[in-house]
């Protein structure tokens, strides 16, 4: 008998170009069969952008499926067998208009781990060089600099807010916290 937890067969349901719907058959933890229902995720990778005065960018960024606008740090999805920071430096530009010179790795976590094995890389971009947008055609995103304090009050403080900015928020604060150590 396999293991707890262990794949049977996976039957993917729907496929596109940024996910899959997959159902997985898998044993259980008392031995018995079990179905699990989750989107297949390449992952996603987010930028801090951070200049030397210890201002940064955040996009307002107008979100469909909600019918609203969030406040969000660069935010966008990977491709299978694509790497972390070559897509969060192409969403810098995209979104935001920016490169930068130097790179740090903040850390990733699970943004859906119940429903997605998607894991989010969070990276801070410094010694920038602000140019134009990239947009593609399914996007409205304006971008906007703040002192640091008020980028963290818009984030926080909005009616609905983007858990993925919201925990990058946690992963730079920690990165801050080791730069002043």
């Amino acid at each position: 008998m396999p293991e707890p937890f262990t794949r049977l067969d996976r039957e993917v349901v729907v496929d596109n170009p940024w996910h899959r719907y997959c159902h997985d058959r898998y044993v259980l933890a008392d031995g018995s069969v079990g179905d699990y229902w989750y989107v297949d995720m390449a992952g996603s990778c987010a930028v801090i952008p951070w200049f030397e005065d210890g201002s940064t960018v955040l996009i307002e960024v107008e979100r469909y499926l909600l019918g609203r606008k969030l406040w969000e740090f660069p935010i966008g999805g990977m491709r299978p067998g694509e790497q972390p920071l070559p897509v969060a430096q192409r969403e810098l530009l995209e979104e935001a208009g920016m490169t930068a010179s130097r790179w740090d790795a903040l850390g990733h976590f699970a943004p859906y781990k119940g429903a997605s094995n998607e894991l989010c890389h969070f990276f801070v971009a410094r010694d920038l060089t602000v140019g134009e947008q990239r947009l593609e055609a399914s996007e409205r995103i304006t971008v906007h600099r703040f002192p640091f304090a008020e980028a963290r009050r818009r984030l926080v403080d909005q009616e609905c807010g983007d858990g993925q900015s919201m925990a990058g928020l946690l992963l730079f604060e920690r990165w801050l916290e080791r730069q002043r150590a």
